[in-house]
């Protein structure tokens, strides 16, 4: 990854963590948040002034905070939707539409049917924590099945099949856990940078469908000199 990709992807994270603090109502300290993200405070004011101009944000004695108003709630809404990708399954997913919904009364105009079986409970607190640390680039140790996993980068929690599967890179190869297995997650303090191969793999539909199936083809995976699945012949 060039230097200028790592740019473009700590600013990402930065900026995507700013903007769901705020939508949580915390009051954001200038002061704190460069010294959390290794950068000037300089830096930090660019960033709103520029880049979170379009957010109704109020300044005081160095803090940062999300006023409150009626168009935070759609706000909220759309961020959600945008972070969990339930946002691919509306057609217009904009403020209106939003906003819809949320003044609706009586039965809700809309229903997404899964005709899978219902999701069996994990442990208490590890989707969570899992959330967290995806959304702070922050690694991991994980306890899972009686198998221990440190330092494990966790890139995507995806739901397949009527389960949860952790998708991650572990020693730069890719790792899949069920959500089911993991017994207990614990924080890093050291921060990752996503492996733009691995990442773009974890995404593929091919990928994906085979989720269930990892087990099977994962000593295939490891097999390969830089942990990604062989490529198809064209």
């Amino acid at each position: 990854m060039s230097q200028t990709e790592r740019r473009h992807e700590r600013l990402a994270v930065r900026l995507s963590l700013i903007i769901s603090r705020l939508v949580a109502g915390e009051t954001l300290h200038m002061s704190l948040l460069a010294a959390e993200f290794g950068v000037s405070i300089r830096t930090l004011r660019r960033d709103f002034r520029e880049r979170l101009m379009y957010l109704d944000l109020e300044y005081r004695d160095g803090t940062c905070r999300l006023l409150s108003g009626s168009h935070q709630r759609e706000l909220a809404v759309m961020t959600f939707a945008r972070q969990s990708g339930v946002e691919a399954l509306f057609p217009d997913m904009d403020n209106h539409m939003v906003s819809s919904l949320l003044s609706g009364s009586g039965e809700s105009p809309c229903l997404i049917w899964a005709e899978s079986e219902p999701l069996s409970p994990s442990q208490p607190g590890i989707f969570t924590r899992l959330i967290r640390a995806i959304s702070e680039h922050r690694r991991v140790t994980l306890l899972a099945e009686g198998r221990r996993c440190s330092r494990l980068a966790p890139y995507r929690l995806v739901l397949c099949g009527g389960h949860w599967y952790l998708t991650g890179e572990h020693h730069q190869r890719v790792t899949v856990f069920p959500l089911n297995d993991i017994h207990a997650v614990t924080f890093h303090p050291e921060l990752f940078v996503s492996n733009i191969q691995i990442r773009n793999l974890l995404a593929d539909p091919d990928f994906i469908r085979a989720l269930p199936h990892f087990h099977v083809f994962h000593s295939l995976l490891a097999a390969t000199c830089d942990g990604l699945l062989p490529q198809k012949e064209k």
